[in-house]
């Protein structure tokens, strides 16, 4: 491609306005995506992306030259700021099909892509009626949920039904959203204000802070995907707005395309290819009867553990009946990991009712790499092994006693702080009592005073008479 003859300079709104898709927009939308465009300067010889790159942003060229360059360093294509290209995003592509790298001084204008796209449906559906074209998408709620992972990979027709489908709630200070033990109702994404999530310490019978939220944050998915009570207690600590989304509506429009399921001849065979087996159970299940080089990652602890993760792996999860897995992969999913549910979970695995199952699953080919991977694991019923069998499965049960340990450490850390929190409190209250006493005894001292030298000068009167 021919290097393009630079058009006329960036000069304001009405290079910004014939921008496409921008300039498919109405004004009142067209206003409210605007505001949200970021401009900046660069200079000749920056990058502005690379091939392969995912940043979900579309990016304008508004002045300057851009050059595409393929691994080599060849340019492969021009765009200059004023031409017809240039109205459009540059390589639009995710991910990235090549690098773009500026020629001279230039200013670009870049935009979220998944918010441009709701931006663009909320307009459009506008004009049929079908939505509500208020001007709350441009709130900064919006725009922190559609940039988490569990919305930018979402199509813009679901996210219009999401949008369509949440309810406002005003809430004030102090309003318990949500409670522990309490059946799930409701998904809910925080609007406007702040909430503190809170846990009761088991057999103490305080609550122990877990976190604190703001706008754009989300909160309840836990007791809807798994079926079970709130594990936690949400509380507004100011005023507020929420958006909420019943449970068969959150279950229509965000579990089903979140979570994925596989049976087991699918998982066996992905397993075998490299995916790697997630336990999501408790350690102590995870120990009793496990599939084979499976991690254990228990549900109470995966928003902690998550970051030992690869990110580069995919996971295969499972636990007894799929609820605790399903649970899982969609806060995996919600952060970027590629996952999957064994569907029906252990309960519905061949493997653990014969090792011969496991063997009908699998070519000849794979038996000796893809059976560690989905043997289960019992202490009554592991099959006899050979000298260097028994070494390595001696090796596994202390890894996996070691893995249990440090659960228990970390158990009995969490019982140490609750500990430590009780004594603060308790620390707190009785200096507030001794702070007290101390100010009755001043009190009292300079009313004793007071008194002695009221009595001084009644005497020196009398004696002096």
């Amino acid at each position: 491609m021919k290097p393009e003859q630079q058009g006329k300079k960036f000069s304001g709104q009405e290079i910004l306005r014939d921008l496409i898709p921008l300039n498919a927009l109405g004004d009142d939308r067209y206003r409210e995506v605007s505001a949200k465009l970021a401009i900046r300067d660069v200079s000749a010889g920056s990058y502005l992306f690379g091939e392969g790159d995912r940043d979900n942003r579309s990016i304008y060229l508004l002045d300057g030259v851009v050059n595409f360059i393929d691994a080599r360093g060849k340019v492969t294509g021009v765009v200059s700021a004023g031409t017809d290209p240039a109205r459009y995003p540059l390589a639009n592509q995710q991910p990235r099909i090549t690098t773009a790298r500026a020629a001279t001084k230039s200013v670009i204008a870049s935009i979220d892509s998944s918010l441009l796209d709701v931006m663009l449906t909320l307009d459009q559906g506008a004009e049929t009626g079908s939505v509500d074209a208020g001007a709350k998408a441009e709130e900064d709620w919006m725009s922190r949920m559609l940039q988490s992972e569990a919305f930018s990979r979402m199509p813009p027709a679901d996210i219009q039904r999401l949008i369509q489908s949440l309810q406002q709630v005003s809430v004030s200070a102090g309003d318990t959203i949500i409670r522990q033990g309490d059946e799930g109702d409701y998904y809910y994404i925080i609007r406007e204000g702040a909430c503190s999530i809170t846990r009761l310490a088991a057999g103490k019978g305080w609550d122990v802070p877990l976190a604190e939220l703001g706008p754009g944050d989300s909160f309840g998915e836990d007791a809807l995907i798994s079926d079970a009570t709130r594990n936690a207690t949400v509380t507004m600590l100011t005023d507020g707005a929420l958006m909420r989304l019943s449970k068969q509506q959150f279950i229509e429009i965000l579990k089903k395309p979140m979570v994925h399921y596989v049976d087991y001849a699918m998982a066996v065979t992905a397993t075998g290819s490299g995916d790697i087996w997630m336990d999501v159970r408790t350690p102590d299940e995870f120990i009793n009867n496990a599939l084979e080089n499976s991690i254990n990652m228990p549900l109470s602890t995966i928003r902690e553990s998550m970051k030992k993760l690869d990110a580069t792996r995919k996971y295969i999860l499972y636990c007894d009946t799929g609820r605790r897995s399903a649970a899982a992969a969609f806060l995996l999913g919600q952060r970027g990991f590629d996952v999957a549910v064994l569907e029906g979970g252990l309960n519905k695995a061949p493997a653990l009712a014969s090792s011969s199952d496991t063997g009908a699953a699998r070519s000849p080919a794979s038996m000796d790499t893809a059976s560690p991977a989905v043997k289960p694991v019992t202490k009554k019923t592991a099959p006899a092994k050979s000298h260097s069998g028994n070494e390595v499965e001696s090796l596994r049960q202390k890894l996996k006693a070691a893995e249990k340990g440090e659960q228990a450490a970390r158990a009995r850390l969490g019982q140490l702080e609750d500990e430590v929190a009780r004594l603060n409190s308790e620390l707190k209250r009785y200096t507030d009592k001794v702070m007290q006493v101390k100010i009755a005894h001043e009190g009292e001292r300079l009313a004793r005073e007071n008194l002695s030298e009221r009595l001084e000068r009644v005497l020196a009167n009398i004696n002096s008479k």
